[in-house]
């Protein structure tokens, strides 16, 4: 599903972004690509921003990048109509959350891999070098082409726990260490990552099994209790036993999700 799993620099251009994301889905409309929008805005000075560089690292490299490349540009109607009309700011940070775990491989690795087993382990805080490690098992397992220098790994650390930060994981910089913050998913992104998964033609079985689960702080039989409680909140019927799973969808459009995402 074209979930990016390779390690890149290209935090250093957008990170969390979430208030230019809410402005830039007000102003982007159906069908119009990464390039068409930064033109607009450019012409427009939307965003108030002088710096053209800054202008595109945020609409292209990290708005466009997100939500404006296949196969998630099907959603991008959808998510403009829930942002621009769900008043709860917590949903709609945390739906901006899910697109930029997608984009970056490492920041979804640094929350599965490191980030929630130290809240498991009742771990108070989080270390630039934990994320150097990561950064030195992604080159063995291939999700870095090749080796990074010192600076660079020590930079890209810093933009990880920059958008960690952005969406609440992380509180502020502390001589070398990150507060580790108790987050926890909006019971309505369970229900939307559900059923953009099975949108995006996964079958139930990956729906279930899906890496973003794992990022967001949940393991197998977590997702099988929350597909239990959506089921009994008549969103759907699940039959999953941990292993095998079975799910007969109510919502047939993403339209029809996303008015019952907003009600």
């Amino acid at each position: 599903m074209s979930r990016r799993e390779h390690y890149s620099t290209a935090l250093a251009q957008a990170q969390g972004i979430t208030s230019e994301c809410l402005a830039l889905f007000e102003l982007w409309q159906k069908d119009m690509t990464a390039h068409q929008l930064f033109e607009f805005v450019q012409a427009s000075n939307a965003l108030g921003l002088d710096s053209e560089r800054r202008l595109r690292n945020i609409v292209i490299e990290g708005f466009g990048s997100r939500f404006l490349r296949e196969p998630y540009t099907q959603a991008a109607p959808s998510l403009k109509f829930i942002l621009g009309h769900s008043p709860d700011h917590n949903l709609l940070k945390q739906l901006i959350l899910l697109y930029a775990l997608r984009q970056h491989g490492i920041f979804l690795d640094f929350l599965t891999e490191e980030y929630w087993p130290a809240v498991r382990a009742n771990r108070k805080t989080v270390r630039r070098s934990d994320i150097s490690l990561l950064i030195d098992s992604g080159t063995v397992s291939g999700r870095l082409k090749k080796n990074w220098s010192e600076s660079v790994k020590a930079r890209v650390s810093g933009y990880v726990l920059g958008i960690a930060e952005d969406f609440d994981f992380v509180g502020k910089h502390r001589s070398g260490e990150r507060p580790i913050l108790l987050w926890s998913p909006h019971d309505r992104l369970i229900l939307y990552l559900a059923y953009d998964l099975h949108f995006l033609g996964a079958s139930d079985d990956e729906v279930a099994d899906a890496a973003e689960w794992q990022a967001l702080g949940l393991l197998r039989e977590d997702v099988t209790l929350y597909l239990h409680r959506l089921q009994s909140q008549s969103h759907l019927i699940a039959q999953d036993t941990g292993h095998l799973c079975r799910i007969d969808w109510k919502y047939k459009t993403r339209e029809e999700l996303s008015h019952v995402l907003i009600s």
